[in-house]
């Protein structure tokens, strides 16, 4: 479920969900990032205008009268206490938890704690948890069942391109011939430092952007307009945009040290189309909703199949601008018996198959 989709969902529900207290009638809802936030404050207003929606987030304080309040856990989930002390638990019927698959954090129980969540006498009434989330696991595995009772609606993957939800995936795998017998694992993923060196190199940097340059720019249906590059860490992000650069490409990054501003412009232009490569680290996994993006560049290898399928997720929005969304995977040589996640291995297919929607496992 796109962002747009799941805040439609929530706007709708607010209104629907009965006070459990003469006072309750306030809604909170905890997202961690900041385009999440003000994502969720346009679909709420544009859909309930009769109420008034404020958002609380560093040096902008909402107005605690507000119908709905959107929070950065961040910002009230902080450890001295003073932001969340504003909030008055009596007062809200229910609290929405953004991406929930979060919600296991400490920032989040923290907060759920001060609204006496979950509570120790089940006979006594409180506000509705309710969360949505495209992602049902974490990569650290902790189990979200000490937050929310049950799952009351689930879509997969798979169910949401056949039921055409989501647009459907070409993809073609990309066998660099780089070892990464040195690269070391670390929980449900590789270890960074170790990751980055064995792949963040000249040669396999290269090979990506000749990859983009035959099966992006040059596609036989018409060149892709908006791709993004999923890469390692920030100087990973720079070396590729330096040779894609190299190349005559206009390609942008989007990194943690972008500031607010730049980052929107960026984002606003590249869905506009005025730039066709926007190279990324653990930026837009979460949060990005670009339904025109018809290509991903998969040049970070992982282990984990949240990672993954968030990735995946930023180019299966519906769009009237494409028909597909490319997968362009690069496939390392790893030893032993080390289980890379691929668009085939999330089929159940061996993991150097290239796929189009032909493939019997679609039908």
């Amino acid at each position: 479920m796109g962002n747009r989709a799941r805040h439609v969902v929530f706007s709708n529900l607010i209104k629907s969900i009965p006070p459990w207290n003469p006072n309750s009638t306030k809604v909170l809802v905890l997202a961690h990032r900041e385009e999440l936030l003000y994502q969720a404050k346009s679909q709420i207003e544009l859909h309930n205008p009769e109420l008034k929606v404020e958002v609380d987030q560093g040096t902008s304080y909402a107005n605690m009268q507000s119908d709905v309040i959107i929070a950065s856990v961040m910002t009230i989930g902080n450890s001295s206490g003073d932001r969340i002390a504003r909030y008055n638990p009596y007062d809200f019927k229910c609290i929405i938890i953004d991406e929930a698959h979060h919600a296991a954090a400490s920032v989040y129980t923290s907060i759920l704690k001060y609204f006496d969540i979950p509570k120790k006498d089940s006979s006594v009434l409180g506000p509705v948890i309710w969360g949505c989330s495209a992602t049902l696991t974490r990569h650290d595995g902790l189990a979200l069942n000490h937050i929310f009772d049950q799952i009351v609606y689930k879509k997969d993957f798979l169910e949401m391109i056949f039921e055409k939800w989501l647009c459907e995936i070409v993809t073609t795998t990309v066998k660099t011939k780089i070892d990464m017998s040195e690269v070391k694992e670390r929980g449900s993923d590789f270890e960074k430092k170790s990751l980055i060196k064995a792949i963040n190199i000249e040669p396999r940097n290269k090979l990506i952007v000749d990859k983009y340059i035959q099966l992006a720019q040059n596609d036989p249906s018409g060149p892709r307009r908006s791709t993004v590059v999923f890469a390692v860490d920030i100087n990973h992000v720079k070396n590729l945009e330096n040779e894609f650069r190299s190349r005559g490409i206009d390609a942008r990054k989007i990194v943690g040290k972008t500031d607010r501003y730049s980052r929107l412009a960026l984002l606003e232009n590249f869905k506009k189309g005025k730039f066709p490569v926007l190279i990324n680290c653990e930026i837009l996994t979460e949060g990005t909703d670009i339904p025109n993006i018809d290509c991903l560049i998969m040049a970070r290898p992982t282990k984990s199949g949240v990672l993954f399928q968030q990735m995946v997720g930023r180019g299966v929005r519906l769009s009237s601008e494409k028909k597909n969304c490319l997968v362009i995977d690069f496939f390392d040589h790893f030893s032993g018996n080390v289980r890379l996640v691929n668009i085939p291995t999330l089929m159940g297919l061996n993991p150097d198959e290239d796929l189009d929607m032909k493939h019997p496992k679609f039908r």
